[in-house]
């Protein structure tokens, strides 16, 4: 399963301010929080809680409430 239709959809799913916790390699971390920001989520990775050398880390993404731009 791809990762982009996982997070399409989630994101139908969720609701605005919506939380998703990812835990996984950076290098994974890095791929999903590239499709968050291009469906204008704030995403954020931190470090796992053993500390900054497990190579797992943790990827917070929240949904944001955004409208598109109304023709005037």
């Amino acid at each position: 399963c791809d990762i982009t239709n996982i997070l399409l959809e989630m994101d139908r799913i969720l609701r605005p301010e919506g939380t998703v916790i990812f835990r996984d390699t950076v290098e994974v971390l890095v791929k999903v929080r590239e499709i968050t920001d291009a469906m204008k989520w704030k995403s954020e990775i931190v470090d796992h809680e053993s500390g900054p050398f497990n190579p797992e880390k943790i990827l917070y993404a929240v949904k944001t409430y955004w409208t598109g731009k109304g023709s005037q």
